[in-house]
């Protein structure tokens, strides 16, 4: 694994590892940011929500529980449904928002692209591109064991070990353990609301007979027990939260298996490359929806996921005049979900019920799709012109029961099946010209798309689907590095237009959330990144993200027009800072001394359409020194140094308003063995 040392007295080739890019950052006619390893640990990068900040404009809210993961990029995502953002674990997609929040451990980097990529990628990725990859199986023998723990009883356990076979097959194995004895008190029983167990475990066999066939396989289970939801009645007027404070403990519990076929292909001309994924999921809610002491309502949902994808894709080598890449993508996904809402005993009185009452809802969800893409490059010198089209089409089904349960006695009240088809042509074009070695000016023209589908709540028939939502990205950019390839440089502005955006909401009686389309909606900013070393062993690096997004034309009601508001969970701004020092030692005890202090910082977001709740600026700082013995590494680190009081979410039901508090200071200690 990558270390905190900084070996030289240049910057890393910034490379985008995706195989349909497998190109210099230089290269890619796109905004792009790839966090490697080193600045993974810097930023004690544990999950995709403390990625926000570090990635300019990627805010990801940290909900109540892994649940719900909204991602936001440049002011596109959605909180609930099909995400707007996609997510690839290993080069295999995640379809499901509520897969998106895993633990990380033992990863080889983080690469973000911004902007539409559904010429390459399709559906879910109107907003940008997630691409995670983890450690690789390697030809040495290699084993790894890190410890943690900190405050609030956090301990988090790994173990990585490599183990080659042959010459031409190594097996990978990793497990990771991780504790949290809760950040939050509910004062109504004085217990932890957010204790949490979980469990992962990852295994990945590598076998490269020849230098023209790779083939991999990768399997990926995690299972978590996760109290959540430490959500406080919130007081628009006064901006004041109340303790936390509610009757009826709740959580959340998933197991998770992902698995992956990666098989490549190189021929004369072309490389073949196929890619099979396959996601099951089943998961477990039980919680209070009013989050008061008084006995209103609790919600138990189950839910059981399968998601089948397979790709075929052909690209030619680099070459100085041509290159070219076509291919095939289908996908089969089944969800099944029971969503039980439960009137406690205080409702049973007001409603003058003769007992128990429960509202039973049944969900099965279908979806499939298919797609073809083709994208080419020309280059004529030090201009390259690329275009790519992508027709895709996708098929979504519900088979929906709705039963009123009362005293054990059950009785249907609707019994529906639905279903949509979209299709949708997905053009880009973009102009590269290389001045020289040292600088990229670059324009893109993207269109996004986001598919639309069936809510997986409604009350009235109006509300059971909601359209696709498309944008047009319009982007110009300039990549440099100076001073031999010690300072980096990654600028971009951008101007989005898109309409029928998928806009959350509740449903009218505010028991649940549903999916609506706007009228029309802009985004408008820049993005920064920055990477220098200005001396040997001394690293800085800084992000900044300004993001104007805002609805056109949005009229929710007769009486309520909210156009010209900004969109809710997007931060006027988003920047971080990071600094990295490393101390080499002539000594028996240390070899070296390395530190590290990281920024983050968020501007004025809303968590309403309305514009009426918003959470001010706030900054978060973390640290982390570390001192090094041959392969011994142990690590004091901190998080929210400065104790910053801030809100991590924000939502309304039952005619109320709720918040999040965001995580106090922590601080702990761990140890990193290799052998």
């Amino acid at each position: 694994m990558e270390t905190d040392t900084i070996k030289n007295y240049r910057l890393d080739e910034i490379t985008v590892k995706s195989p349909k890019y497998n190109s210099n950052i230089f290269n890619i006619p796109a905004a792009a940011t790839m966090m490697p390893s080193r600045l993974i640990e810097n930023y004690q990068v544990r999950s995709l929500p403390e990625v926000s900040g570090v990635i300019p404009n990627f805010f990801m809210p940290d909900y109540g529980s892994k649940l719900t993961s909204p991602v936001y990029i440049r002011g596109i995502g959605t909180r609930i449904n099909s995400p707007s953002v996609g997510l690839y674990l290993d080069n295999i997609p995640f379809f499901e928002k509520s897969a998106f929040n895993f633990d990380f451990f033992d990863l080889e980097r983080i690469e973000v692209l911004r902007g539409p990529q559904g010429t390459l990628y399709g559906r879910n990725t109107m907003g940008g591109l997630i691409n995670i990859f983890t450690t690789e199986p390697s030809s040495e023998r290699n084993t790894a064991f890190r410890i943690s723990t900190g405050s609030y009883a956090q301990v988090n356990t790994s173990l990585l070990h490599n183990q080659p076979i042959t010459e031409i097959l190594s097996l990978l194995l990793n497990f990771n353990q991780l504790h949290n004895g809760g950040f939050y008190t509910n004062a109504y029983n004085g217990q932890k609301v957010d204790v949490m167990n979980s469990y992962s475990a990852r295994m990945k066999l590598l076998y490269k007979p020849t230098s023209a066939l790779r083939i991999q396989t990768s399997l990926q289970y995690e299972t978590s027990d996760q109290g959540g939801y430490p959500y406080a009645l919130y007081n628009k007027t006064t901006q004041l939260t109340d303790s936390i404070r509610y009757d009826h403990v709740s959580s959340y519990d998933r197991d998770m298996l992902s698995a992956g076929l990666n098989v490549e292909i190189s021929m004369k001309r072309y490389r073949l490359r196929a890619v099979t994924g396959y996601q099951y999921m089943k998961d477990h809610q039980d919680i209070d929806q009013d989050f008061t002491i008084k006995d209103m309502y609790f919600v138990d949902q189950v839910q059981n996921q399968h998601m089948l994808a397979q790709e075929i894709n052909f690209q030619s080598y680099d070459d100085d005049r041509y290159e070219w890449l076509c291919g095939l993508f289908g996908f089969f996904q089944s969800a099944g979900k029971t969503v039980d809402v439960h009137y406690g005993k205080v409702l049973q009185a007001q409603m003058k019920l003769p007992g128990e009452y429960i509202v039973s809802k049944v969900y099965d969800n279908l979806n499939s799709g298919a797609a073809l893409f083709h994208q080419s490059t020309l280059k004529f010198g030090s201009l390259a012109i690329t275009g790519g089209i992508r027709l895709d089409f996708e098929r979504a089904t519900l088979d929906y029961q709705h039963y009123q349960i009362l005293t054990g006695n059950s009785v249907q009240k609707e019994d529906v099946q639905s279903s949509l088809n979209f299709l949708e042509f997905l053009p880009m074009i973009a102009m590269k010209y290389t001045l020289n070695e040292r600088v990229t000016p670059y324009m893109t023209i993207a269109k996004g798309y986001n598919a639309g589908g069936f809510n997986s709540t409604f009350e009235r028939e109006e509300d059971r689907s909601f359209q696709p939502e498309q944008s047009i990205n319009y982007e110009t950019g300039l990549k440099a590095r100076f001073f031999d390839s010690r300072l980096f440089t990654n600028m971009a502005l951008f101007y989005i237009n898109w309409k029928n955006q998928q806009i959350y909401q509740p449903v009218p009686s505010g028991q649940g959330s549903m999916l609506k389309n706007a009228g029309k909606s802009k985004s408008q900013g820049l993005e920064l990144d920055i990477k220098y070393i200005p001396f040997p062993n001394f690293e800085v690096w800084g992000t900044l993200g300004y993001n104007d997004a805002r609805f056109v034309e949005y009229k929710r009601s007769a009486t309520l027009d909210y156009s010209g508001n900004f969109l809710p969970y997007v931060p006027e701004y988003t920047t971080s800072l990071g600094v990295n020092y490393t101390l080499f030692l002539k000594s028996k005890v240390l070899d070296r001394i390395a530190v590290n202090a990281t920024y983050q910082g968020f501007g004025r977001h809303y968590w309403h359409e309305d514009n009426t709740a918003f959470q001010d600026p706030y900054s978060l700082l973390g640290s982390r020194v570390t001192f090094s013995k041959k392969k011994f590494d142990l690590t004091l680190w901190g998080k929210n140094l400065l104790d910053s009081a801030y809100n991590s979410f924000y939502f309304t039901a039952l005619n109320n308003s709720y918040v999040q508090p965001g995580k106090p200071v922590s601080l702990g200690i761990s140890l990193r063995a290799s052998f």
